[in-house]
This record gives C-alpha cells, sequence and structure tokens, in this order.
C-alpha cells in the first residue's frame, strides 16, 4: 500500500471506526454533559424562543458558542429528543467533519513527495485528532475541544499551503471559515491561531509567493468571518451591547481573579501533572526528528502555545488545558506512526504492505472490545428511564441512562417537586450545580441570571478595586441584579429554589432577600451548601 489514496481510505475508516465507537458511549449516556456545554445549550435554547443575549439570559461568555449550539437545540425539538442527546450526536458530527477535512488536507493536497514515507506519520495524526475526544468524559463539548476540531484543518491546510499545495478557491474558503469558528470561540485562542501562522511563515516561507500565500482564500475567508462576527454586536439590540460591552465585559475584566488558583495547582495537581508530562515527552520526542517530518512543527509548536492561554487564565481548570492535551496526543500518535514505519522496514515478507491495514484492524477491534464492555458496565448501573422527561423513545428506541450521569444532593428534590419544562432557580456563583442538571432534567432556568458569579465578581471589585468612577459605576448595578432576581421570581413562581449558603446567602442578606422576596417558600432544608427552598402551595 503505498499511494496517498488508499490511505486516504485508511483514514476514513479510521473515522468510521471512532465515530461508531463514541456512538455507543452517547447512546449509552444519553443525559451525559458537562457543566458549561449544559450551560451554553441552554443559552441556545432560549436563543431559538426568541430571547436576546445578555438580556433575557447573563453570562459573560461571548456567544459564538450559543449561536453554534442552537444547531443541536433545533434538532432536539425537531426529533424529539434530550438537549443532550442531540448535542453529544452534534459533537460526534463534528469531530468526524474535522477529521475528514483533515484527512482531504494530508492525503489529497499535500504534494506528494511530503507523502512518501511519511503515510503512517499522518494516520497517526489522525487517529490523534480522534482519539483525544475520548478521554475528556465530562468535559466532552467545551468550547475548547471544539476550537481544537474546527481549527486543526485549518492548520494542516496552512502547512500545507507554505509547502506549495495547491487548492481550490471554494475549498479554501470553507476550511478557512471553518477555521475562523474555532478562534472566535475565545479570544485566547486568536493568540494560539496567530503565533503557529507566525512560526511557519518564518520557517516555511518561499521568496516570491509570501503574498499569494498570506493572501489566499483560507485567510481571507478566516478573517471575513471573524470580522462579519465581531461586527455583528454593533447591529445588536441596544440593551445587548450595554449590558455586554459596559457591565459584564468590565465587570470581569477587574474581577475574573475571585476564582484565580496557584501555579502549583495549575501545573502540579494530580489530575493536571499527567498532560503536562504527556506534552514534555512528546514535544522533546518531536524536536529530535523534526527536521524530517516538518508536520511535527506546527503541531509542537501549537501544543506548546496552548499552555500560555492555559496560564494566562490561571484557574486551573481541567478543560482549559483540553488544547494542550489535544496537542500531545496527536504528536504522541504521530510519533506512534514513525515508530511504525521503521518496524515495517524489518525484512519480512509484504509487512510494510500490510502493516496498515493490520494497524486499523487493530484500533477496530479493540474499540469492538472496548464498547461491549462500556455496554455490559452501563447496563450493571441502575438507571433512570427517559421516559420520566417525556421522551418515551427515541429514534424508535426505548432508552434509558446511568443513574451516575445525573445524581447530585439535588437530584431527589428536583425529581419530586418540579416536572419537565417548569422552571426552577439555582442563585450560585459557580455553574454548576445549576448545570447540567437543568438541562439534563429538561428544566428551564427561573432567571435571566442562570447563576450569580456577577455577585462575586462585584464583591471582589469592591473589596480590591479603589474605588474609582468605573467602580463606582460597576458596583451601584448590583442593587440591579437583586431586583431582576426579584422579578423572575415573581413572575415565574419556581417550585424549588436552592441559595448556596456560602458566599451567595451573604450577598442576599444585606438585601433580606429571602424575607422580602420569597415570603412564598418554606425551608426544606441544608444539601451540600445550598439552602432549599420549596414554594408552600404545593
Amino acid at each position: 500500500m503505498s499511494k496517498p489514496g488508499h490511505y486516504f481510505l485508511l483514514a476514513l475508516l479510521l473515522v468510521l471506526i471512532f465515530s461508531l465507537r463514541m456512538l455507543v458511549s452517547i447512546f449509552a449516556h444519553p443525559l451525559r454533559i458537562g457543566w458549561d456545554p449544559a450551560l451554553h445549550l441552554q443559552c441556545a435554547e432560549l436563543i431559538t424562543m426568541g430571547k436576546i443575549p445578555y438580556v433575557d439570559m447573563f453570562d459573560v461568555n461571548p456567544p459564538l458558542i450559543w449561536y453554534l449550539d442552537t444547531i443541536p437545540a433545533y434538532f432536539s425539538k425537531i426529533l424529539q429528543v434530550p438537549q443532550t442527546l442531540s448535542f453529544n450526536l452534534c459533537l460526534v458530527g463534528l469531530m468526524a467533519v474535522s477529521a475528514l477535512l483533515s484527512s482531504f488536507v494530508i492525503f489529497k493536497r499535500l504534494p506528494a513527495k511530503e507523502i512518501k514515507d511519511r503515510e503512517l506519520l499522518y494516520l497517526g495524526l489522525i487517529c490523534g485528532l480522534l482519539f483525544f475526544n475520548f478521554h475528556l468524559r465530562y468535559d466532552f463539548g467545551q468550547r475548547e475541544e471544539i476550537f481544537v476540531l474546527f481549527y486543526f484543518p485549518y492548520l494542516l491546510l496552512r502547512y500545507a499551503r507554505y509547502l506549495g499545495a495547491g487548492f481550490k478557491g471554494a475549498e479554501a474558503a470553507l476550511i478557512g471559515v471553518f477555521g475562523s469558528i474555532g478562534i472566535c470561540l475565545k479570544h485566547y485562542f486568536v493568540l494560539v491561531a496567530f503565533f503557529v501562522e507566525l512560526v511557519l511563515f518564518i520557517a516555511l516561507r518561499r521568496r516570491g509567493e509570501i503574498k499569494s500565500v498570506l493572501l489566499s482564500a483560507e485567510n481571507m475567508a478566516c478573517l471575513i468571518f471573524a470580522l462579519l462576527y465581531a461586527g455583528h454586536f454593533l447591529l445588536a439590540p441596544p440593551a445587548m451591547y450595554d449590558n455586554y460591552f459596559h457591565f459584564l465585559i468590565p465587570a470581569f475584566a477587574k474581577g475574573y481573579q475571585f476564582w484565580d488558583t496557584c501555579l502549583a495547582n495549575s501545573l502540579g495537581a494530580c489530575d493536571k501533572r499527567g498532560v503536562f508530562f504527556l506534552l514534555c515527552a512528546g514535544s522533546s520526542l518531536s524536536l529530535l526528528i523534526m527536521p524530517r517530518y516538518k508536520v511535527l512543527l506546527p503541531i509542537t509548536v501549537f501544543s506548546l502555545l496552548s499552555v500560555i492561554p492555559y496560564l494566562m487564565q490561571f484557574k486551573g481548570w481541567n478543560y482549559h488545558d483540553i488544547p494542550v492535551f489535544a496537542g500531545a496526543c496527536m504528536l504522541l500518535t504521530s510519533l506512534g506512526g514513525v515508530f511504525t514505519y521503521r518496524l515495517s522496514k524489518l525484512p519480512i515478507k509484504d509487512l510494510q504492505a500490510f502493516m496498515p491495514i493490520l494497524l486499523v484492524c487493530l484500533i477496530g477491534g479493540y474499540s469492538l472490545v472496548n464498547a461491549l464492555e462500556e455496554v455490559t458496565q452501563t447496563r450493571a448501573e441502575r438507571q433512570f428511564d427517559l421516559a420520566n422527561l417525556g421522551f418515551s423513545t427515541v429514534f424508535g428506541l426505548k432508552l434509558s441512562s446511568p443513574y451516575s450521569d445525573i445524581d447530585s444532593p439535588f437530584t431527589d428534590t428536583l425529581l419530586k417537586y418540579a416536572k419537565p419544562k417548569e422552571n426552577v432557580l439555582f442563585i450560585s456563583n459557580g455553574v454548576s450545580p445549576g448545570y447540567p442538571l437543568l438541562t439534563q432534567l429538561a428544566l428551564s432556568p427561573t432567571s435571566r441570571h442562570l447563576h450569580c458569579c456577577i455577585l462575586s465578581v462585584l464583591a471582589f471589585i469592591k473589596d480590591t478595586q479603589r474605588p474609582t468612577a468605573e467602580v463606582k459605576r460597576l458596583l451601584a448595578r448590583e442593587p440591579e441584579v437583586i431586583s431582576q432576581y426579584a422579578e423572575d421570581i415573581k413572575k415565574n413562581r419556581p417550585p424549588l429554589i436552592y441559595i448556596q449558603v456560602a458566599p451567595v446567602s451573604g450577598y442576599l442578606e444585606q438585601y433580606k432577600f429571602v424575607e422580602t422576596h420569597m415570603k412564598d417558600y418554606a425551608k426544606l432544608g441544608e444539601a451540600a451548601n445550598f439552602y432549599v427552598y420549596k414554594r408552600t402551595d404545593l
């Protein structure tokens, strides 16, 4: 097997194997989703209902992820399936499309001399691009993962462009827009993409071709999409623009440090150090053979540069290092491809011809065995029938989800007192525990404030910032937030209200919030640092 076309078929087979394997996990866990993806998905659902970002739902994150999530939110309604399942299916589709586009760029557009004797390396790269998704579990669907999947076909296209590969304008523009979507998800990603491009330009530019390479169809498409996305804010309703740019962004810029951690926890904690060990191993080994295998250059640069946004955010949250983990996986699987190629050179008859097929068969066999193990293990757990949420069948199948996927100190009271589509209120200075529970149990948010992180941010600003005019202006909006909570409770009358004991109850006490605005509620007790209130007429 020596023709790039043959390896392209093997790459397609890898995409099929990994996608089917992921589908097994998704249908075994139709309600599994992480906290941030669940929050963004609920925002998207509200948008499909005509609600306005930063007016009818408050969160500091840029809205592009909400716009993307309107796709699974829409299909959830059309197909009558849980939003979590629709979201995860769309993500498998994105994973497959990313790998397919990357395979197309590699095996259909790279110069033949670049492919020769490197086919297994590139198959390893595709394998890594698919494989890292399986280790995210509750971080499956975080923007960092989505960034990697959108951006990597564009990165490989840019690498191919510097090597002199030719592309049709439409296909290059399509991949350019694809990459731009990923880059625009967070401003931190712009930094990574810019410096990857800069390194490629310095290392691989050709005299006389600089203008054509920089002003290529994919770069122009990438830039145009970014400008359109930035420009759409100018067309936004005035309240949306004001709340986002004059309140949320300035407040979080000054108060985001409320959740800061230390450097030791960012890099040395037990649940994080493995990622950076993988990075060190992959990048160190790549440097040794990079002169022969140039594609390792942009992957290594991407992996190392992704550490910078992780440290800049200084939160130590695991999902922030997903691009680091993804890059490390791709480096190691690419190196595995190089090792396998060397192994195939052993003087064994037909070994070199059959080695790629053998590898794909081994991956397929292991995926099958692993899938059967997961199904057996999942069926042995306590199950939650999706009929309880109004989904008697899903795609004609009667599905259930492991109870462990929705288990929490709040699940029992939610299932007892709140019905699907009813609204529930969590006043918490974090996305959890309101999310993913509200999304999983098909409940709606009571308040436009999907969480009250803003109160912690304002408290931090008050305690740490000098009382400048801007600080005073921001702090003056705290009573507005409190009154909005009160208005939303009065309007929507949720059956349950959960108030975080510390620090949130302290924010509310100065306004006598419970006594003034929750007279129709009785305290049921406490659960996991939350006061639980039930409406008295239930």
